[in-house]
């Protein structure tokens, strides 16, 4: 099994998503999916209860850094709740409805 180091940012984002860091750490040691990415980063994906955890790691002198991570889609009431929300609203509104809500994004609402 491998040893992982978590970044700050990796951790404030466990914490701003409020994800479980158990999901993370199955999505860590027993992936569904790997994506090795143009930057030499590697994306671990595992599904689950309904859910895509996603983790990106980078490899540097042997150690497994952990960068990032989040959750697929994400659970209610964070900050990414709304936006992916927004952006379904913005998908399917009207050209007011767009124009409405453009306007609430630029203004931080």
């Amino acid at each position: 099994m491998s040893h992982y180091i978590w970044t700050n940012h990796a951790l404030q984002r466990l914490r701003e998503r409020r994800i479980p860091q158990s999901l993370v750490n199955e999505a860590l040691h027993h992936p569904d999916r790997t994506f090795h990415r143009p930057d030499g980063t590697r994306e671990l994906q595992k599904r689950i209860d309904g859910r895509t955890v996603a983790a990106i790691v980078k490899e540097d002198g042997g150690e497994n850094i952990i960068l990032s991570c989040w959750i697929n889609p994400p659970f209610p009431g964070t900050r990414d709740f709304k936006k992916r929300k927004r952006y379904l609203e913005m998908q399917k509104g009207s050209f007011w409805k767009k124009l409405w809500l453009t306007l609430l994004d630029q203004l931080g609402l």
